[in-house]
């Protein structure tokens, strides 16, 4: 099934910088975020991958800039993960079941997902209209 929708990763000057210009993004894979009727996928090459039901997504909001971490990042219990490459446009997702997923050769288990989007509003939008269905 095609996605339904495709978000961008929201970059900084200096992650634009590292990822594109330097090409680390074809060494690492750009990161990626489609949301289907049915799931939630989100890649950043070897770094993070993640298919997450739609029917596991518990709350979905805004959140304030998350100013010490860009990249792909975990909690110490390895539950809540951070998908950015910007400070701005965080959203958090609290997803029960926890997910599983991959952060290189390690299998995770996802809690808690936060992703730094260039339109953290419209994806808050598409998300809700279609949990409402």
């Amino acid at each position: 099934m095609p996605p339904r929708r495709t978000f961008p990763i929201r970059y900084s000057r200096i992650s634009r910088f590292w990822l594109e210009t330097l090409r680390l993004g074809y060494l690492l894979g750009l990161p990626k975020v489609e949301l289907t009727d049915d799931s939630l996928r989100v890649r950043w090459g070897i770094a993070f991958r993640a298919t997450i039901p739609r029917a596991s997504i518990r709350r979905a909001a805004l959140h304030r800039d998350v100013w010490w971490a860009i990249g792909v990042h975990a909690d110490l219990r390895f539950k809540s993960w951070l998908v950015n490459a910007s400070k701005h446009g965080i959203v958090f997702i609290d997803i029960l079941p926890p997910a599983r997923g991959r952060s290189g050769p390690f299998r995770i288990t996802i809690e808690r997902l936060g992703l730094g989007l260039e339109d953290p509003e419209g994806f808050l939008r598409e998300l809700r209209r279609e949990l409402r269905t």
